[in-house]
């Protein structure tokens, strides 16, 4: 009798991802009330003409094949051997503490050192829970007795023996989420292993024997394994192994595994051809769920990746989790126009997310911190008040090593006393796809907060770069992940963001990387370094910071700095000091800068309307970033052309000039310079030429 004439008589029938399904005949299932929604599934063996059962109401085997038989539904079967009946039978280990409940006992999986001594073991108990099964890990020691816990036990693999000697021979090793499920696979002739922690966790302890091995992860048939799965590549990629695969074994119903596997008739020969046609993995994010698995776990909530981190976040790092929000739907006649709040009055919004950007040297950093104080202290930040003041956290990914002087110098130029709530991480985090360090963030925070009972108003994020876990900045996938979790910080604490950023090769393009970033931030500000102007011997350098993007308030407003270098331990002699840097404002920055364009766009002399714009950048370019090197002309200082191409586009940018004509302009520069003899080029470098120079041409 075929599957679907068993299913019919038995009722309830219907066919179920090429199986069919019908409402299990056991007697007790259902404590007796039957089986109303039909949970027995059935499936044609490919020989003998063989049907094969499988409740999953929990219903064991003989039971249900003593009901349908009892029904007159099967013919008398002959024996036949199971691969599970190769399992080495339990052999019980003397106990010096008696179990609570040894009739309750259902198996004892022995976890051995290389040569097969027991370690610990683990036990599997029937219980009256909703389960229906319980564990419990017990440490044997070395005169054979037991102890409930596992102490300082050696923690090691499942069947170690058998995968020291593959990782040896090069065999596949089969990594499944339990022991049952292993055990079924070495029925098979495979070497098959897994953690006694289960689905919950990955001990470290583990990684160091996958070293160099062949691996074939074999999730359980849902969503928890293949997120459990992803956790194993994740960590034996760093072991490194030699090669890992995650195989797919299709079973009809959420929750089978390995030994379902084999229990419908699969054998060694299937599995291997899983493995093979699988591919090899080089990253975590090549590991994705099945549709079938979401298909069948429809019923529960499909989350990304970005989305589970931060549930984890609320359900393990903090005891005093919100609870779900809600959403207030509101009628557009009711809402009011709400003014903006500042942190920094028309600089910082509060709550928002904001990019400050600029070349290397720019001083970001100096800049950053000195509104990290404002923010904290309350003072004024560049004569703009701070309406908001409280706590910040600065996470510095890079430069650790003279962080401490940064704070210092700004310390003693402030004049601070100490105890503003400034906090610090001097560590790389990796926030795009790294969830224990997103966790830990997360968790340091929460502890830090509580503690101190503060609420946070700031995090700077110091550079986008070391905390982009490795990615491709250019990527849509990778950068909108990033943005994500920033959201997530931005969400939980109720805080601004405020991102440190490098510009790409081509300055007037704005913040590198991926365009989303731009278009995610609510505030956007440049840095430009301007040291041309320097006129004291006591500025360190001079900047400008243009607010390009401002959501919700002034865009294109201009604020001038300098940096004044800070005397942190003195020689007693003016020599040999150890300083750093300090930022403090200059109206005259900006206003300069502003009347050298003027200047250079109002004269007309020499060749050209613009000559005078075109000399002028070269000059500040000069000053900035010249350096002395030997020319056809002799010893010359001179400076990248790069640079100066920069100098001039930022004069010409305050035109509004577009990229296309600006192009055209720089040519003509270069040209017009070189023809009126007043600049030589040579390859990648530019140098000006004095009146005495020029040569006299007949």
């Amino acid at each position: 009798m075929q599957a679907e004439q068993i299913a019919q008589a038995l009722g309830n029938a219907k066919r179920v991802n090429g199986q069919w399904v019908a409402s299990c005949p056991v007697p007790s299932h259902g404590q007796g009330k039957g089986d109303r929604n039909p949970s027995l599934s059935i499936s044609d063996a490919d020989t003998d003409a063989m049907v094969l059962f499988k409740c999953h109401g929990g219903c064991d085997q003989d039971s249900v094949f003593r009901a349908v038989k009892d029904m007159g539904l099967l013919p008398e079967l002959p024996p036949r051997p199971h691969p599970l009946d190769n399992l080495k039978p339990f052999v019980p280990v003397v106990s010096a503490l008696p179990p609570t409940n040894p009739s309750n006992l259902e198996h004892e999986w022995h976890y051995t050192d290389e040569d097969g001594v027991t370690l610990f073991i683990k036990q599997r108990f029937k219980t009256n829970t909703e389960k229906g099964k319980d564990y419990r890990l017990v440490r044997v020691m070395p005169d054979g007795s037991r102890v409930n816990r596992l102490g300082d036990s050696r923690i090691v693999c499942y069947n170690l023996p058998a995968v020291i000697g593959a990782v040896e021979s090069g065999r596949a090793i089969y990594l499944c989420e339990g022991e049952k499920a292993c055990d079924a696979l070495i029925g098979l002739g495979v070497v098959a292993t897994t953690s006694h922690a289960g689905s919950g966790s990955w001990p470290t302890e583990l990684t160091q024997y996958f070293v160099n091995a062949n691996v074939v992860v074999v999730p359980d048939n849902d969503q928890p394994g293949w997120k459990y799965a992803k956790k194993v590549v994740e960590c034996l990629l760093d072991a490194p192994v030699r090669s890992i695969r995650v195989i797919d074994l299709n079973l009809p119903f959420p929750g089978d595994d390995a030994h379902e596997f084999v229990g419908m008739g699969y054998g060694k020969m299937e599995l291997a051809q899983l493995a093979k046609e699988a591919q090899s993995l080089k990253s975590v994010h090549e590991v994705f769920i099945p549709e079938h698995i979401l298909a069948l776990t429809a019923t529960e909530p499909v989350v990304s990746e970005t989305q589970e981190v931060f549930e984890a976040v609320v359900s393990e790092a903090s005891s005093n989790a919100k609870p779900k929000k809600s959403y207030v739907i509101e009628s557009w006649d009711d809402i009011q126009d709400q003014p903006v709040e500042w942190l920094i009055d028309g600089v910082l919004p509060k709550k928002s997310f904001i990019a400050l950007y600029g070349p290397p040297a720019s001083f970001k950093s100096f800049v950053a911190l000195d509104m990290a104080y404002s923010v904290a202290s309350g003072v004024e930040w560049m004569s703009n008040p701070v309406n908001s003041p409280g706590a910040v956290l600065y996470i510095c990914g890079e430069g650790h090593g003279g962080m401490g002087a940064r704070i210092k110098a700004c310390k003693i130029f402030k004049g601070s006393q100490g105890g503003e709530p400034l906090f610090v991480i001097r560590h790389q985090i990796n926030l795009r796809s790294n969830h224990d360090d997103f966790l830990a963030l997360i968790e340091g925070i929460d502890n830090l907060l509580t503690s101190h009972q503060l609420s946070l108003s700031l995090v700077i994020i110091d550079t986008l770069a070391r905390s982009f876990g490795g990615g491709n900045e250019n990527s849509s996938e990778d950068m909108s992940s990033f943005i994500t979790q920033c959201g997530r910080l931005m969400e939980r604490y109720e805080t601004s963001l405020m991102l440190l950023h490098h510009s790409g090769k081509d300055i007037s393009k704005g913040l590198r990387g991926h365009s989303s970033l731009l278009g995610a931030v609510d505030t956007e500000l440049e840095l430009v370094r301007v040291d041309s102007m320097i006129k004291s011997a006591e500025i360190a350098g001079q900047g400008i910071l243009t607010i390009t993007k401002q959501k919700d308030g002034e865009d294109n407003r201009k604020i001038g700095f300098e940096v004044v270098p800070v005397v942190l331990k003195s020689s007693g002699i003016g020599l040999d000091d150890i300083t750093s840097l300090a930022v403090q404002s200059s109206d005259s920055v900006v206003r300069e800068r502003q009347e050298q364009a003027k200047s250079g766009r109002g004269s007309k002399a020499g060749k050209g309307k613009n000559q005078r714009l075109e000399m002028q950048s070269l000059k500040i370019a000069m000053n900035s970033k010249g350096y002395s090197s030997s020319t056809p002309e002799g010893f010359k200082k001179v400076v990248d052309l790069e640079f100066w191409r920069q100098e001039f586009s930022l004069m010409v940018r305050e035109k509004d000039t577009s990229e296309d004509t600006f192009s055209k302009a720089w040519l003509r520069c270069k040209k017009n310079l070189q023809e009126s003899g007043q600049v030589r080029v040579r390859g990648n470098v530019v140098w000006m030429v004095r009146d005495e120079d020029k040569k006299e041409e007949f």
